[in-house]
Order: C-alpha cells, then structure tokens, then sequence
C-alpha cells in the first residue's frame, strides 16, 4: 500500500478552503485556486537569498508565496505574512514556521511593521485583487509603502496577463512583468518599484 503524500494532502486541503472562501466572498479572494509554484516562485523575484531583508505579504492566504519566499530568504531575513481571513491565517502559522503569520488588514500594514519596530522594507509581496480594491484601501496601502526610507519592490501577482499594465503603470516609475505559464490559469508578477509622487 502506498504511503500518503503529506504534501500532496496538504495542497487538496488548501485547495478545498480556498474554493469554499471564493464561492463565500468571491472578489476579496481573488482567485479560485492557491498560486500554483510557477506563480509563487515567480513572485519572489527580488527576493535575494544572498542578503538579509525585510519582506512583507499582503493577502498571504493558504501559504503558498509565503512557502516559496521563506525557501529562498537569508536565513537572517525577516518575513511578515499578514492575512484578513483567520482561518487561512491559521493554516499559514501551522505551515510556514519561518514566517511571522499576523492576522490582520494589510490596509494596516504599516502598524503591524511599527508594533515590530520595522521602518524599512525591502519587499511586498502582493496577493490582493489590487485594481479591485477600493480606492482609498488601495491609495493608503500605497501612501504607507511610499513613506518608508528606500525604494521597495512591491511582487504584484495577477492570473490576468498584461492587462493591468497601464493601471501600475500610473502608481510606479518602474514596472517590469514577468509571465508564469505554467500556472494553473496562467498569470504573472508585475515587479513595481518607485511610487509616483501624488499617484496616491
């Protein structure tokens, strides 16, 4: 008898939470599925495994960036996973024991940093629908992000390809994309960086 996969069980258990919260709260979820590891791996891509930063999830969900940005991390980086939904943030704590899960607002990011004595960030990693955020969430979370010292690459994950380029555009002066196809739909990261003066 083959023995079960751990993992394997651990991503249908995933998966089954993350439909049934998208079939609950539909856009606020984003997605119907987890990021698959193209996307994850993906999302990462300023994250530098040769140095310690401060790295910062919005929408951390089941884990599944949080995985792959803890895999690739100095081992002395500090990695803040903030997510609303509490049962995805208490599936996250169980699973990630090298991120600091918080169960909160990435609206309030700025105050989950302050209560960790953290002014400076190196990168956000983004899993919110941002274009269908409201705009004043959006705009605050982007006037937080333009207040801190440095310029922060902010991961912006989308399973729509291309076509909020023009949207991030307008917030950021440097913004490259990066396509994951081997996701399940495919997507991509947009990597954003330098905040637009008076674009929030």
């Amino acid at each position: 008898m083959r023995a079960k996969d751990p993992t394997a069980a651990r991503a249908r258990g995933e998966g089954w939470l993350h439909f049934r919260k998208w079939l609950r709260h539909g856009r606020s979820v984003a997605a119907l599925t987890p990021s698959g590891r193209a996307l994850a791996v993906a999302s990462c891509g300023r994250i530098d495994g040769e140095r310690p930063q401060v790295i910062v999830e919005l929408g951390a969900g089941t884990g599944a960036v949080t995985r792959a940005a803890a895999a690739r991390m100095h081992p002395d980086s500090r990695l803040i996973a903030i997510e609303q939904d509490p049962d995805f943030a208490r599936m996250l704590d169980a699973s990630v024991p090298g991120a600091e899960g918080v169960c909160g607002s990435a609206e309030d990011f700025a105050g989950v940093l302050d209560a960790r004595g953290i002014t400076a960030v190196d990168v956000v990693l983004n899993g919110l629908p941002t274009p269908s955020l409201p705009a004043p969430v959006r705009d605050r979370i982007y006037r937080d992000l333009s207040s801190m010292p440095g310029r922060p690459w902010v991961s912006q994950i989308t399973v729509m390809p291309w076509v909020f380029q023009r949207f991030y555009r307008g917030f950021f002066e440097e913004v490259s994309f990066e396509p994951a196809w081997a996701n399940l739909p495919p997507g991509g990261v947009y990597h954003c960086r330098g905040l637009r003066v008076g674009a929030a």
